[in-house]
């Protein structure tokens, strides 16, 4: 978690769009929330079977903390931005389950992503040995 608020406070520095959010009647409570980034996922088999999904993650620092959250059509959209978010959007430093261990099975899966994160244009693309594979390195991301 450090890891995260560390990357999610330079992004803050540097400048990212801050939009001020008010709650409740009595008493405004202010929070900045930063758009982390917003990607176009894909995910090809050996057929060439093609699925998709979009991601998109934002940060919100309160007096509580900071709180990465996402939305989209991955599985579990917020578990998918706080692994981005503690690599920066940086794809190919994925490793989310290091120590799993993969079937040996060759059915290539190709994952690529296309979008922002900051200000930084994301254009992604691995091949992965089968599924397990894809999933030791990119958690949740591609779990659509």
């Amino acid at each position: 978690m450090r890891r995260i608020a560390t990357v999610v406070t330079g992004l803050l520095a540097a400048g990212a769009a801050t939009v001020i959010l008010t709650t409740g009647t009595a008493q405004a409570l202010t929070t900045d929330a930063t758009q982390l980034g917003s990607v176009h996922l894909t995910r090809t088999d050996a057929a060439g079977n093609t699925t998709s999904a979009d991601l998109s993650c934002t940060a919100v620092q309160s007096g509580a903390g900071l709180t990465v959250t996402g939305t989209g059509t991955v599985a579990d959209p917020t578990a998918a931005c706080n692994e981005l978010a503690g690599v920066n959007g940086d794809f190919a430093k994925l490793l989310v389950h290091p120590t799993w261990l993969p079937t040996a099975q060759q059915a290539p899966v190709t994952a690529t992503a296309q979008g922002n994160w900051g200000a930084t244009a994301v254009t992604w693309s691995h091949t992965y040995a089968n599924g397990s594979t894809l999933t030791k390195y990119t958690g949740d991301v591609f779990g659509f």
